[in-house]
């Protein structure tokens, strides 16, 4: 992996020992001190610790302030996740498409003992560097490619926002002039047949607007594996842009094979009934939801 010099883009320790007290808890004016850090300091990262590992989070990146750093990402829907991925009875491999800076991995690889590798797919040129550095510090097995993923082998731009640190909302637009590589999962695991898969995969989607793509683009390995676990991001907007309907996306995933499907929010017993509308169920906000595959 590209050693890559991040002393810059780093806090000096004491100020990053405070700016990590500072996300992780709440206090009276923490949403101004955050403007005014990302006014003054937007391509600066602060440096947690995460099971004895170093991990980076841009400063700029209101997610971590709001949830109270990495550590804490989103775990009213994660921790359940994680406790399904220590229930397996094997090792399982993480694909983590759409991985942004790698938060997800590592909430994975620092809960879950069975994780045997990790392969990544991160196209913004700006959050790669981010998780190439990331992964460095993993003690799993990690591969990290800047590319899309989607149902075609090729080229497109990559519409996102460049001055930020990172931009996990970014939208790929097919464009054989593009500066934004693309893959197809099944043709890329084809073509890297020394890339490990474990026969439990387990597959993070969160491509912004590209998810039936990239169920289209998986075909084999999603059939083909013993068992498939997917998180699949569900979000209004992204689904308002691509006017896709979560039904949709669904039935993407349920041709290749079945699935039993769930929303971990609070604790993985509120199954999903598929005779009825997703945002009858739910209220409409962003979940990510699971796919566990049944038995053949």
């Amino acid at each position: 992996m590209q050693s890559i010099n991040f002393a810059k883009r780093h806090f000096n320790p004491i100020l990053n020992r405070c700016l990590v007290w500072a996300q992780t808890r709440e206090w009276r004016g923490k949403h101004r001190f955050y403007l005014w850090m990302c006014g003054h300091f937007p391509h600066k990262l602060i440096r947690y610790c995460v099971r004895e590992r170093s991990f980076s989070v841009p400063i700029s990146e209101l997610c971590f302030w709001l949830e109270g750093g990495p550590n804490n990402y989103y775990l009213e829907e994660f921790a359940p996740f994680c406790d399904l991925l220590n229930d397996l009875d094997k090792p399982f491999t993480l694909l983590d498409l759409g991985a942004d800076i790698g938060t997800v991995s590592s909430l994975v690889a620092s809960r879950c003992t069975n994780l045997s590798n990790i392969i990544a797919f991160e196209p913004n040129p700006n959050s790669f560097t981010v998780l190439e550095q990331n992964f460095s510090q993993f003690d799993v097995d990690v591969i990290a490619l800047n590319s899309a993923v989607s149902d075609f082998n090729g080229k497109a731009n990559l519409e996102a926002d460049i001055s930020r640190a990172n931009d996990h909302e970014g939208q790929i637009i097919k464009a054989d002039t593009g500066a934004t590589d693309v893959v197809r999962l099944d043709n890329w695991f084809d073509s890297n047949p020394h890339v490990r898969l474990c026969d439990i995969i387990v597959v993070k989607i969160d491509v912004e607007g590209q998810e039936q793509q990239v169920l289209e683009g998986a075909k084999s390995i999603i059939s083909e594996a013993d068992k498939v676990i997917l998180l699949l991001e569900i979000h209004p907007d992204v689904l308002l842009t691509s006017n896709t309907s979560p039904e949709q996306l669904l039935n993407e995933a349920e041709k290749i094979r079945e699935f039993s499907w769930f929303v971990p929010a609070g604790n993985i017993g509120n199954k999903l009934d598929r005779a009825r509308p997703f945002f009858e169920q739910f209220e409409e906000k962003q979940y990510d939801i699971i796919g566990i595959s049944i038995p053949r």
